[in-house]
């Protein structure tokens, strides 16, 4: 049954069968289920386990010492929650992770990750890019913090991307339920900035390919609303 459930996340897919079953010899992954609302893991808490999501969603929230909580994102199955902090010196969450929907995770201990990655290269390989596809969506969500509307972010968003593509016209490769992700801002409020730019003449939208046809217009956007 474990091999089956390991084999549904895309981190495991490609690894042969047998190469799983000896790694499964030595110990067996809990599967655990959490009601809405549970708390799955508290900021602060050590994390031993590396839990991957079988079904439903999860929110990583931090909280401030004023009280005040930032979103930081939403992980659904089949994501694996926190990697990064499982190997980190001070193996503790950063985050509060809570239940959003009824959710089933699976827990390996992390001493038998790092047993299946001397075992497999392929595992390592996989588990390495997913650490630096994270880092790099945590990065941009930070680096947007520093606009404080929704119109500053999208425009600092567009800004950058004219800069890393080289050309007016773009294409964004996230869509707007990632990008709301990014941005820390519900999707239908990321849909109404962006309807707003688009009447104003700021941009013009088809689908995911943005034209943007005032540039300028963008950085006084970022540099009015300071």
């Amino acid at each position: 049954m474990s091999l089956l459930l390991l084999k549904n996340l895309p981190l495991f897919r490609d690894i042969p069968a047998k190469t799983l079953e000896i790694w499964l010899r030595s110990f067996v992954p809990s599967v655990r289920s959490y009601p809405k609302g549970t708390i799955i893991g508290l900021q602060g808490q050590e994390y031993r386990d590396l839990l991957f999501i079988l079904a439903g969603e999860v929110d990583a929230e931090i909280q401030d010492y004023s009280g005040k909580v930032l979103k930081m994102e939403t992980l659904k199955a089949p994501e694996p929650i926190a990697p990064a902090i499982l190997f980190a010196p001070d193996s503790t969450l950063p985050v509060t992770v809570t239940a959003a929907t009824d959710v089933k995770v699976i827990a390996i201990p992390r001493e038998q990750v790092l047993r299946l990655c001397r075992i497999s290269e392929d595992f390592l390989s996989r588990m390495l890019s997913g650490l630096g596809a994270k880092i790099g969506f945590l990065a941009q969500k930070l680096r947007f913090l520093q606009f404080g509307t929704i119109r500053r972010k999208i425009a600092g968003f567009l800004l950058t991307e004219m800069n890393r593509q080289r050309t007016a016209e773009l294409w964004v490769p996230q869509t707007k339920e990632e990008l709301s992700e990014v941005f820390g801002v519900t999707r239908p409020a990321l849909s109404r900035v962006f309807s707003e730019l688009c009447r104003e003449g700021v941009i013009a939208q088809k689908g995911r390919t943005i034209r943007v046809l005032k540039p300028a217009r963008l950085r006084e956007i970022i540099e009015e609303d300071e």
